[in-house]
């Protein structure tokens, strides 16, 4: 289904697009929580798998940055992310180093830079646990640029791809977000009523009967 645009109007209290604005906000905080144990997991593998001088030395570099970051230095560690990323390309560390890249860019709307990041970590990361996390920032640089056509799009992509990833519940329900706030209610019931269906007894299943509720 073509999902129509908005009209930018304001009504009183707080609109159906308002709340699932709110909706998808509370669900970044949680997804980036859980995607930084996530990032922190694998660097921990990457650091202990060592098998080349070169994953060995860009790892190296990797723990240094976070060491900069950790005591405040944010310009050191942007400038080790960076030398990793350029010197050590295609390992490990590096594509560890460009999801941080890509976060650093966002935060200062970057977008363009960072979904090319991005989408070259989803396609070609390593080790394969990076592909995901980096498939679900695309959907959230859509989403900071408010571009819920592109965000929905690639919300089913990872849905296809990662069915049984930890995150998909969360993309299953800001799928449906971004269907309301496109305009598209029916293709949101829809999404919803799946997540009910499919991941019954879960905290997902009661949030999408909720949004049922209230959109009903």
């Amino acid at each position: 289904m073509e999902m129509n645009s908005v009209p930018d109007r304001k009504s009183a209290g707080v609109t159906i697009s308002e709340f699932a604005v709110k909706q998808i906000r509370k669900n970044k905080i949680k997804f980036f929580a859980v995607a930084v144990f996530a990032l922190a997991t694998i660097f921990i593998g990457i650091f202990i798998l060592r098998i080349h001088t070169a994953e060995e030395t860009s790892s190296a570099k990797l723990a240094a940055a976070y060491a900069s970051f950790i005591y405040g230095d944010k310009k050191s560690g942007i400038a080790l992310i960076d030398e990793t990323i350029a010197k050590f390309p295609k390992t490990s560390a590096a594509y560890h180093a460009s999801l941080i890249k890509a976060d650093l860019l966002a935060e200062i709307h970057e977008y363009d830079e960072a979904l090319k990041i991005l989408t070259e970590t989803a396609n070609n990361g390593k080790p394969d646990a990076i592909k995901p996390l980096a498939h679900a920032r695309i959907i959230y640089i859509y989403d900071s640029k408010k571009d819920y056509f592109n965000a929905a799009l690639i919300s089913k992509e990872f849905i296809d791809k990662y069915p049984d990833h930890f995150l998909t519940t969360d993309i299953y329900l800001n799928l449906a977000e971004y269907y309301l706030l496109s305009g598209s209610k029916d293709e949101a019931v829809k999404v919803f009523n799946e997540v009910a269906v499919n991941f019954p007894a879960t905290r997902a299943a009661e949030n999408a009967r909720n949004r049922l509720n209230q959109i009903k």
